[in-house]
């Protein structure tokens, strides 16, 4: 009998708690959540299916890709420095708002009442989908830097971007 190849399938997920609030948000907006989903209290069962639902239609990579890119646009939104270009990748990738609103809403309640997240998980690089509004994609800025300002001690040069950097967490 001819021996019958068969490919190995990486697992999905092992578990929710190794996924960020980002990913969750990503993967419960691919999901077959309703749009206006009300919770059902502490134990509800249905986020984690639908965020597993989510994972498993993206696949792991994508979703975290996917979260990257949703993170490093509220990094963005936060200090009001939204392009045009940036709204734009934003608004094809998640074209309704309400429902991404939901989604990270129902992100945040299963991290607080279900599923807490893994230190591991929280490693998610942020990324802007664009050329950052404060550098331009240079990731690093020209400036006289204080170092000390009662020595009046000061510095010129680089410095890494504040807003695309890993300086920028919010």
């Amino acid at each position: 009998m001819p021996a019958t190849l068969v490919a190995p399938h990486a697992p999905i997920v092992a578990l929710v708690e190794e996924l960020s609030s980002w990913e969750r948000a990503v993967a419960l907006y691919a999901s077959d959540m309703p749009t206006a989903y009300r919770s059902q209290g502490r134990e509800d069962s249905n986020l984690l299916g639908w965020i597993k639902q989510g994972v498993a239609r993206l696949g792991r990579d994508e979703t975290r890709r996917q979260a990257s890119y949703l993170a490093g646009y509220r990094r963005v939104w936060l200090r009001e420095l939204v392009t045009p270009e940036i709204a734009r990748r934003h608004s094809e990738r998640f074209p309704s708002a309400r429902r991404l609103n939901t989604a990270e809403d129902k992100a945040a309640t299963s991290i607080m009442s279900l599923a807490r997240v893994t230190p591991a998980a929280r490693s998610l690089p942020v990324v802007i989908d664009g050329a950052c509004p404060t550098c331009d994609g240079a990731g690093k800025l020209w400036g006289t830097w204080i170092i000390d300002a009662e020595a009046d001690w000061s510095e010129t040069g680089y410095r890494p971007c504040w807003l695309c950097q890993d300086g920028g967490a919010a």
